[in-house]
């Protein structure tokens, strides 16, 4: 075969594959959907986000029906504001302090049922969808609706399906370019996003005027993107938002930095107060002074989407480590005491429940311990919005602040000992505890900020360590060894959802509705599809038994 027959044949072979693999996805999409209950067609997708992002007139005319004289119309208003998931809390926060007996009642009643809203797996699947199929009107549902999801897993899913909505004829579309100007500093910075990664180029100086916006995250947003087009003057922004956000909020910032300067990195203090994020600044302010007129900034990526870098704990081996798609080792940390479960944190840190240590301790990607809670056989860990550190053991979960003090506790009995847990939104607490009988069977256990228990069902999980992976609609994924099959239950206990695999040892997860799962004795890390097909796969020669994805 002559050389340009040969490339028109492989130029085919591979677009049949990519039409082959889109509608593959487009499938799996409307499976996800229809399992939610939620319409596919265009309308139904469109009437799906509107419902999701009521404004906040619309909350507060439903509030004010709490106290309407019709009983069916107060029974209507209680039920929709219960299904609007977290956008509605604040509001009804305030409503449950009303002077009306009746309004206060029923606000605090949605404030015990109210839903985390729609899953990242739901919101994704419906905006590839709108994306895919381009009706009048994608643009603007998704255009309000992206700002409610930032920081989560959907969140970039759904700014992916705006850049294929943000141009037409090659010009971007006029609704995302009066978005940079918007009153609400949430969709300026998507729109400012957005417009970058669709390549609006016509767009770049009102978007470089929000470098000096006065809302930091918005400055955030559009220093980060514009360094994805090697615009130099972002990352002095970026350094001095350092000082100005809280550490949980430096992650993409520090992930930037150390990526541009490699070996050459500062040695950054450890510390969650103003000093410290202070230093921090300085101390990468200096770098750039020094490293600005050579650093290379075709390193950056930040295309909108998933890094696709895989972080694993080899159990027996003692080690972290964090993987690319291909595979290949990124980093890793050793010398590690039986490492039962771990938490990425902002700045290449990790958070380690050493069970065999007897502590949780949090390091750079060096190993060097940064911060240290002595804990009798730690099970979990999780570092939490407000900066402290939740832990777990057989017998009961703490809250503790940073300097070590004990902020809540939850002890167990004897005879119902935790096996994971997790904290939730909302000072919720997570639970899969060993059956009070002491069969062996296991227990998922919900508890509501007060301690109340609020839900518990029989689960098949029978090994200990690590999170219960809870997702935002109140489903629970669980690794179900001794039945060869990962299951997902709704919050009542139901199956809804399960996958064949040989002994996982911990589920989880991903925001393309997939299933990360590792397992027992294989020595492997698998990606599952929603049909328990393995998309992607990590081997090695040590015991796998956490994974998570970023």
């Amino acid at each position: 075969m002559r050389p340009l027959a040969l490339c028109l044949c492989l130029a085919a072979l591979a677009a049949e594959v990519a039409r082959s693999a889109d509608a593959e996805r487009r499938a799996d999409d409307e499976r996800i959907l229809k399992r939610a209950g939620i319409a596919t067609d265009d309308a139904g997708l469109l009437n799906f986000f509107k419902k999701s992002s009521p404004s906040e007139a619309d909350i507060r005319a439903l509030i004010a029906k709490l106290g309407d004289d019709s009983f069916d119309v107060r029974e209507k208003a209680s039920a929709d504001l219960s299904l609007m998931g977290a956008v509605a809390e604040p509001f009804l926060r305030e409503a449950a302090k009303s002077g009306d007996a009746e309004v206060r009642l029923r606000a605090a009643e949605c404030l015990k049922s109210i839903g985390g809203g729609p899953s990242a797996a739901v919101l994704s699947a419906a905006a590839r969808l709108l994306a895919q199929r381009r009706p009048p009107g994608a643009l603007e549902v998704l255009l309000a609706y992206a700002p409610r999801v930032a920081g989560q897993a959907s969140e970039m899913d759904l700014r992916a399906a705006l850049v294929v909505l943000a141009l037409h004829d090659g010009k971007p579309e006029p609704a995302l370019v009066k978005a940079l100007e918007d009153k609400a500093a949430g969709t300026r910075a998507v729109a400012a996003a957005v417009l970058v990664r669709a390549g609006a180029r016509e767009s770049l100086p009102a978007i470089r005027k929000l470098l000096n916006d006065p809302e930091p995250s918005v400055r955030l947003e559009t220093a980060l993107a514009l360094a994805s087009l090697k615009e130099k003057e972002s990352i002095p922004v970026l350094i001095d938002l350092l000082a100005v956000l809280p550490r949980d909020r430096h992650a993409a910032i520090t992930d930037l930095l150390y990526e541009l300067a490699e070996d050459q990195a500062p040695e950054v203090p450890a510390g969650e107060d103003e000093a410290a994020r202070k230093q921090a600044r300085d101390a990468w302010a200096a770098w750039w002074k020094k490293s600005a007129g050579s650093v290379d900034l075709t390193r950056v990526r930040d295309d909108g989407k998933f890094k696709g870098y895989t972080m694993v704990i080899l159990l027996d081996a003692g080690r972290i480590l964090e993987v690319d798609a291909d595979g290949k080792t990124r980093w890793q940390i050793d010398g590690l005491e039986f490492p039962l479960d771990a938490q990425r944190l902002p700045g290449d840190r990790v958070l380690v429940a050493e069970q065999k240590g007897g502590r949780v301790t949090e390091r750079d990607r060096k190993g060097h311990i940064l911060w240290e809670k002595r804990v009798d056989g730690p099970l979990m860990a999780q570092r939490l919005s407000n900066g402290n550190t939740f832990i777990a053991n057989r017998s009961q979960v703490v809250e503790v602040d940073r300097s070590g003090r004990q902020v809540f506790a939850h002890a167990r009995g004897v005879d119902d000992l935790i096996m994971k847990a997790q904290k939730l939104e909302r000072g919720e607490v997570a639970l899969v505890v060993s059956s009070a009988a002491g069969t062996g069977a296991a227990e998922y256990i919900r508890l509501d900020a007060a301690g109340k228990q609020v839900a518990r069902f029989p689960v098949g999980v029978r090994t200990s360590g690590g999170r219960i992976d809870v997702l935002p609609d109140g489903r629970v994924l669980a690794p179900l060894k001794d039945q060869n099959k990962v299951v997902e239950y709704d919050a009542a206990g139901k199956v809804v959802w399960q996958a064949d695999f040989n002994q996982p040892i911990a589920a989880v997860r991903l925001a393309n509705g997939h299933t990360l799962v590792t397992a027992f004795d294989e020595k492997r890390a698998v990606e599952l599809d929603s049909d328990g097909k393995t998309v992607w796969e990590y081997k090695t020669d040590a015991r796998v038994t956490r994974g998570w994805r970023r």
